[in-house]
C-alpha cells in the first residue's frame, strides 16, 4: 500500500494559523416530480450565508412523494469564476430517509434557507454558477442559477478548511462536522469549531480536529471513546486531535 509523505497536521496547523430572490424553472423536467432552486440574494459578500431554497412541483395527476434528505449531501453542482467544480466539506454520514407527500400539480419546498456555505468552501470573489442534482432521488435536475460573491473576508472556519486542503492526500476529503459549541472526546464544551478529514470513517481512516476558543477539561462523566491528543494554541484556538485506528498505515505523518 502506498503511502504519503506529507507535513504533520499539528506542524502545520501551528503554521498556517501562527437582493431580491430569483428563481429558475427545472430543465427537461422528464420524471414526474420538478425542481427550482431560489436564492436570497443574487449578490452576496465573501464570508456571508449563501441561502438557497429548492422547491419540487409534482406534474402529474396523482399524488406523489419526494425524499426530505434530498438535500443532504453532494446535491449540487457548484462552479467557481475559473470553472472548477467546489469541493464538499459537508456532511458525512448517516440520516433518516424521511418523504414528503405533494398532492397532484402542487408544489412543497424540501430545503428552506439551506446555506450553501455548509456544504462547499467559497474562497473567493467572482461569478458561480449552482445547479441542483436530483435525480439521485427521483427529481429532476435543475438548470444552473447564478450568484455573485463580492469582495469580504472568508470565516475563521472556512479559513481553516482553506489552510488544511492542501495536506489531503489523494480519496481523501475534508467535512465540517459543528460550529459553535463543540466537544472534544472525553472533555467538556467549548465554543469552536469541529471537523474530520476522511478516506473512510466506517473503517477507522480519518482524522478529527476540534478548534476551541476556551480551554477544555476532562470530563470524567464522558469517556473517550478514543485517543485525543492535545496539539497546542494556534493564535486563539486550542487544537485537538484524533486519529483513527487505520489511518497511520495510510498517512504515517498524520499524528507526527
Amino acid at each position: 500500500m502506498q503511502r504519503w509523505q506529507y507535513k504533520s497536521i499539528g506542524i502545520l496547523i501551528a503554521t498556517l494559523l501562527a437582493a431580491s430572490p430569483f428563481t429558475v424553472a427545472a430543465q427537461n423536467p422528464t420524471p414526474a416530480l420538478s425542481a427550482e432552486i431560489t436564492a436570497a440574494k443574487p449578490i452576496v459578500r465573501l464570508g456571508d450565508p449563501i441561502l438557497v431554497s429548492v422547491r419540487v412541483t409534482n406534474q402529474t395527476s396523482a399524488p406523489a412523494k419526494a425524499a426530505l434528505s434530498a438535500t443532504a449531501f453532494d446535491c449540487f453542482d457548484v462552479t467557481n469564476p475559473d470553472g472548477e467544480r467546489l469541493p464538499y466539506i459537508g456532511f458525512d454520514g448517516q440520516i433518516a430517509g424521511i418523504q414528503t407527500n405533494i398532492p397532484p400539480a402542487s408544489a412543497v419546498t424540501i430545503a428552506d434557507a439551506l446555506d450553501l456555505t455548509d456544504k462547499y468552501l467559497f474562497q473567493k470573489p467572482g461569478h458561480y454558477s449552482i445547479r441542483f442534482n436530483g435525480q439521485w432521488t427521483g427529481l429532476s435536475n435543475s438548470p444552473a442559477i447564478a450568484i455573485e460573491i463580492s469582495p469580504g473576508q472568508l470565516s475563521e472556519f472556512d479559513s481553516l478548511i482553506a489552510a488544511l486542503l492542501p495536506i489531503c492526500p489523494p480519496g481523501w476529503r475534508i467535512a465540517k462536522d459543528a460550529r459553535g459549541e463543540v466537544t472534544p472526546f472525553g472533555r467538556t464544551p467549548a465554543p469552536g469549531f469541529a471537523l474530520h478529514l476522511c478516506r473512510n470513517h466506517m473503517r477507522g481512516e480519518d482524522v478529527m480536529l476540534w478548534f476551541t476558543k476556551q480551554e477544555t477539561k476532562v470530563d470524567p462523566h464522558q469517556p473517550s471513546p478514543a485517543r485525543l491528543d492535545y496539539l497546542g494554541r494556534a493564535h486563539d484556538l486550542f487544537v485537538y486531535q484524533s486519529i483513527g485506528e487505520n489511518t497511520p498505515a495510510l498517512w504515517p505523518t498524520a499524528s507526527g
